[in-house]
């Protein structure tokens, strides 16, 4: 089974999507549909203080509302927090739904990065695909060093991982990752289950 997945970005306190968002929402639902996938899946945390709602359930709004995909063939991850989250729980969610093929659409700029963590995290047992929406910021020397430091750092803190041991991720995303750990977000609900 093919799936296409969306990497979520930034949203306003009134969950408008921003442009680089909707760029990302626009080539998922291309990519849906150009591939014939099953299910498209949409990810992202309730991440503002001011809106309570996961821009994974704001993403699935934007896809429902600008495209003849159904409602059930849609699914919304609210837990990660990141690209690593993003990897982490759709890659739970393709165990159970044994998806064999999956696209990952994120911005341009992001597609290196992504790249590494989707297949590190996967493990070979889905085939992982980017696709990057055109951002402007291909070429912005501060977005590349922070690409660079970011997959860098995911290299580091998983340096001696076994990606295919779940509950070894866990643990050292529970507490290696400043994201999961409590150090900068609160821990809360990172055990759900998709």
């Amino acid at each position: 089974m093919r799936s296409v997945a969306v990497l979520s970005h930034l949203m306003s306190e009134d969950c408008i999507l921003s442009d680089e968002s909707v760029a990302r929402a626009q080539l998922a639902i291309k990519t849906y549909s150009k591939f014939e996938c099953k299910f498209i899946i949409t990810s992202g945390w309730a991440y503002r203080e001011d809106c309570s709602v996961p821009i994974s359930e704001v993403f699935a709004e934007y896809i429902l509302l600008n495209s003849n995909i159904a409602s059930d063939r849609i699914i919304s991850i609210p837990l990660s927090r990141d690209t690593v989250g993003d990897a982490f729980f759709i890659s739970r969610l393709s165990k159970e739904r044994n998806f064999k093929e999956l696209l990952v659409v994120t911005s341009d700029y992001h597609v290196k990065r992504a790249e590494v963590i989707f297949k590190k995290v996967f493990c070979n047992s889905t085939k992982i695909s980017l696709y990057g929406a055109q951002s402007g910021r291909l070429n912005d020397v501060a977005v590349l060093r922070h690409e660079r430091e970011s997959t860098k750092a995911f290299e580091c803190t998983f340096v001696d991982e076994d990606f295919q041991n779940e509950a070894s991720l866990i643990q050292v995303l529970k507490t290696k990752h400043p994201f999961y750990n409590g150090e900068i977000h609160s821990k809360e609900g990172f055990d759900a289950k998709t």
